[in-house]
């Protein structure tokens, strides 16, 4: 409901109860980095200003093109820049790429985030929420007279955090506040803004660690929900399904294939968990999509879990993050075969050196159907750069085999 027209928007009379923390805003929207208000259509769900230019690419059927060096959508009849009305954000205000500037924790420590098989019957949201909730945690960032708050998601007993890049980018300060109200300093782990994950450190034992499970056993309509902490409001669970897999959005230049649910994810719930009904993480919420008339409901993305630990993974040990690539435009095919035609083979690839052609159709990998470029884009992403991949490909009739090295994006 969208009460702008009168005073209950920019905050109602009406009283709250004491809070043992410092309680939300009256829901002046959004207080998070304190600036002069603004609608609140126009914003990001846990900064002001992350996103530039956010376009929601709403066909997973589409063509797909070769996007710096990696494999992302094309859509066969795009939206030009800025003509499209319906969605927008905030102008960019702010440097999002830069780090913050607080202590640096140790890096190489041989901690990993470990994917866990489902496992028991399916819980209720009760129980959902009572198995994840201990292991969310509010996030303060402080910069030049300013704040910004969001989630963060306990990896470790010993306090390793997850969350997104833009909620503690350029902080010279970050906090968490455990779900116990336990307030503790952060340090940074690692940061990595392409990809808005961020891995933090607070010196703490015996936290509730998440249990992370498997995003590439999801379907559309599978039950989720959503825990944050949306307008201070914290460890808040908002119920719903998994609306899309590997939707492409694209952030700033950068295409993101992101679980899209339509748990409410507001602002503030950014780096909170998207769970399962067994109570596993299988994505960190990162945007949501809403329209300048207030017509979108219900688009909320997250990061999946299988690309969360090739990034996390990459950040505690220190190393850099690479982007695995094919270095292929590929469309969807028709016809019996289906599949993915090859439209081009960049020549720097091994696709390119192995033999593949243009005019191939692709119609497995390892293994696996590929019928979309969302099934390949989803068998990629549980790979890294250096491994291979088993393509099978339909040339003129004949079934064909190639293996391949994936690649850095970066290398095209």
């Amino acid at each position: 409901m969208d009460n702008r027209s009168d005073g209950l928007w920019q905050g109602g009379p009406w009283e709250q109860p004491a809070r043992p923390f410092s309680p939300p805003p009256a829901v002046v929207i959004p207080p998070q980095k304190y600036r002069p208000p603004r609608p609140p259509q126009r914003r990001h769900s846990g900064r002001i200003g992350f996103l530039v230019a956010l376009t929601l690419i709403v066909s997973l059927t589409a063509l797909a093109v070769l996007f710096n060096g990696g494999l992302a959508p094309r859509s066969a009849d795009p939206v030009p820049s800025g003509s499209d009305p319906g969605y927008s954000s905030w102008e960019q205000e702010e440097d999002l790429s830069a780090p913050p500037s607080i202590p640096q924790a140790e890096t190489g420590t041989g901690v990993i985030l470990s994917i866990t098989p489902p496992s028991g019957e399916a819980l209720t949201y009760t129980q959902v929420y009572e198995k994840a909730a201990p292991s969310i945690a509010a996030l303060t960032a402080y910069s030049a007279g300013m704040v910004s708050t969001g989630t963060g998601i306990v990896l470790t007993a010993d306090g390793y955090i997850v969350t997104n890049a833009h909620i503690i980018a350029g902080a010279e300060q970050v906090n968490v506040t455990l779900s116990d109200d336990s307030l503790w300093s952060a340090q940074l782990v690692g940061f990595e803004p392409l990809e808005d994950l961020a891995v933090l450190k607070i010196d703490a034992s015996g936290l509730t660690p998440a249990q992370f499970g498997d995003d590439t056993l999801l379907r559309s309509g599978d039950p989720v929900s959503a825990i944050g902490n949306p307008m201070g409001y914290r460890s808040t669970i908002t119920p719903g399904i998994v609306s899309a897999l590997d939707q492409p959005v694209s952030v700033e230049g950068t295409t993101m294939y992101l679980l899209q649910t339509s748990a409410a994810i507001n602002y503030g719930s950014s780096g909170g968990a998207l769970l399962n009904d067994r109570g596993q993480v299988v994505g960190v919420t990162t945007i949501k999509i809403v329209a300048d008339d207030g017509s979108a409901e219900g688009l909320g993305f997250a990061i999946p879990t299988t690309r969360v630990k090739q990034v996390v993974d990459r950040l505690i040990a220190g190393a850099p993050v690479t982007r695995p690539s094919l270095g292929i435009i590929v469309r969807r095919g028709q016809g019996e075969n289906g599949g993915l035609v090859v439209e081009e083979v960049d020549p720097d690839s091994d696709c390119h050196r192995q033999g593949i052609q243009p005019q191939d159709i692709i119609v497995a990998a390892n293994g696996q159907q590929v019928q979309t470029f969302a099934d390949l884009e989803r068998i990629k992403r549980t790979l890294d750069v250096g491994d291979s991949l088993l393509l099978e490909v339909l040339r003129g009739g004949e079934h064909l085999e190639f293996t391949v090295t994936l690649m850095d994006q970066d290398d095209f």
